[in-house]
């Protein structure tokens, strides 16, 4: 369900929720840890509109994203044995996201 235009509000929204995950996450290594801060948990509840932004950022620095990514659009395209692998996640992710139309080629 790729989507062509994000709004501003949205757009501010998930900025600023993204500053405040990154801010209290910085010293965490725990997934769940990680995916369980409440900034994080309203980026999920944002839902399919915040796709390629998520995506943008994983371009930009790959991080913590999977468990948001997969929460929304329902696929996990990182193999088992990449697991835990947060490089090969994002390149798994970003992959998916060029052959499902959510980034531009």
């Amino acid at each position: 369900m790729p989507t062509t235009a994000i709004s501003e509000p949205i757009l501010e929204r998930f900025q600023k929720l993204k500053d405040d995950w990154k801010s209290r996450t910085r010293h965490l290594s725990n997934t769940a840890q990680i995916s369980l801060v409440f900034s994080y948990q309203q980026i999920i509840g944002m839902g399919p509109a915040i796709v390629p932004l998520i995506l943008a950022e994983l371009e930009k620095e790959p991080d913590h994203w999977f468990w948001a990514l997969e929460a929304i659009t329902g696929e996990n395209p990182v193999r088992d044995t990449d697991a835990g692998d947060v490089e090969a996640s994002a390149q798994a992710w970003l992959q998916w996201g060029k052959q499902n139309d959510w980034i531009k080629k």
